[in-house]
């Protein structure tokens, strides 16, 4: 009985313990224009807005209100201090997991929110997570500046300047004119001229046969089954065969 009251006690403990921001999920007015454009279409069904969306993200889109939660989780444990902020950024990554789990592996905020995801656990000093999330949003996305830039963030506070200075070097390889990651590069001493940036990959042309070719290649043209194939065979083209017998009666190999 004990144990079983202590047990309600600090359940209800650890809910008297999260602050009051949670207590409502959806963004206010102020908040909603702070987030993604997307997430104002997303709770407002039937408009022409989130038809366009849905069209550009796929059926997946129906999911983007929970990773729209998760960001806002995300701002607000910004403006708190760092002794109150556990669990709003426990509730964001809860909204960033169900996106991922739910949604397809192509879903194109997937990288995106796998960065915030490992931000968040950065945040939580869940340091070796953030850095899986963030090196997975980079492989799937390296044109994301700001992963490189917390992924930097995390291996510098961990006295690993040479990592963060090959993390910082790799993003502005991708991401050339991004201001904040040329800072960091000069703060950790990399030289300059910045890394010369990686030539988008330009794809072969693809040379097609002419039209002519094909038509007369096709077996099904009549035409050219004709001029192929000819009808009849003509009769020198076959050998003669070698005499055989004697003259008086060729069709005996073998008599005198």
């Amino acid at each position: 009985m004990y144990l079983a009251e202590k047990s309600v006690w600090m359940l209800l403990g650890m809910l008297l313990a999260i602050p009051s921001a949670m207590a409502a999920w959806k963004p206010g007015p102020a908040e909603m224009a702070a987030l993604p454009p997307y997430c104002a279409a997303r709770f407002n069904e039937g408009t022409e807005a989130f038809k366009t969306w849905r069209s550009s993200m796929g059926s997946d889109f129906i999911h983007v209100h929970h990773y729209c939660a998760g960001l806002n989780f995300l701002n607000r444990a910004r403006g708190m201090s760092s002794s109150k902020t556990r669990g709003v950024l426990g509730a964001a990554v809860g909204e960033f997991d169900y996106v991922l789990k739910h949604a397809a592996p192509e879903f194109p905020l997937r990288a995106e929110i796998l960065m915030n995801r490992g931000i968040a656990l950065s945040m939580l000093k869940r340091n070796g997570e953030a850095v899986g999330n963030l090196l997975k949003a980079i492989e799937l996305d390296p044109r994301q500046p700001r992963a490189y830039m917390a992924l930097t963030d995390l291996y510098a506070t961990s006295n690993n300047r040479s990592k963060a200075l090959e993390t910082v070097t790799e993003g502005l390889r991708h991401n050339p004119d991004t201001r904040s990651l040329q800072r960091r590069y000069t703060e950790l001493g990399g030289k300059l001229p910045y890394p010369a940036a990686i030539a988008p990959v330009v794809a072969e042309p693809v040379v097609s046969r002419p039209v002519v070719d094909a038509v007369e290649a096709s077996p099904a043209d009549p035409a050219a089954k004709a001029e192929t194939i000819p009808e009849t065979v003509p009769e020198e083209s076959f050998p003669t065969p070698p005499p055989i017998g004697s003259p008086t009666n060729p069709y005996c190999r073998f008599c005198p």
